[in-house]
């Protein structure tokens, strides 16, 4: 019995460290907001837990025409973003999906919070640790949608 469970507590902490990432991605990224005159890009940072979740933080800058296309009244909004993320774990197409919530400090509207749900693929450039990021990217209360790509560094 004991003999056993000697052998099943050295073949999980063999697995965890397998498993175990303890890595940090830090990019940046650029795109707009769909169906609205719009620009966006922001600064992301991800603490890989392991390889299945991770722990991202965002800083951004958002620039909205507010009411239709080209129009003249603009929302300019500074979004600081905590985000939990499920990956895949897949070896060079990484996809994952997320929740989290935003703090939007919006030029002459104040400052509100809103959830924010979010879609992924990180796509490995070989051995290098350089990677690109396209992000899909729902804000509920703004009744945003945001399409970006961006490249990053995981170390």
């Amino acid at each position: 019995m004991k003999r056993t469970l000697n052998t099943l507590v050295i073949l999980f902490s063999l697995a965890t460290s397998v498993c175990a990432a303890d890595t940090l991605g830090v990019g940046v990224r650029a795109g707009a907001a769909a169906g609205r005159s719009s620009w966006f890009t922001e600064v992301f940072g991800d603490l890989y837990l392991d390889r299945l979740f991770s722990l991202g933080a965002t800083v951004g800058y958002v620039l909205v025409d507010r009411d239709k296309l080209n129009s003249v009244k603009r929302d300019e909004s500074l979004p600081i973003t905590a985000l939990f993320k499920l990956h895949a774990p897949l070896p060079l197409i990484k996809p994952y999906a997320g929740l989290g919530s935003a703090l939007v400090f919006h030029d002459k509207r104040g400052v509100k919070g809103t959830p924010v749900a979010l879609a992924g693929l990180d796509l490995g450039l070989g051995p290098v640790p350089l990677y690109l990021n396209i992000e899909y990217r729902r804000q509920f209360d703004d009744e945003l949608d945001f399409i970006s790509g961006g490249v990053a560094v995981r170390f």
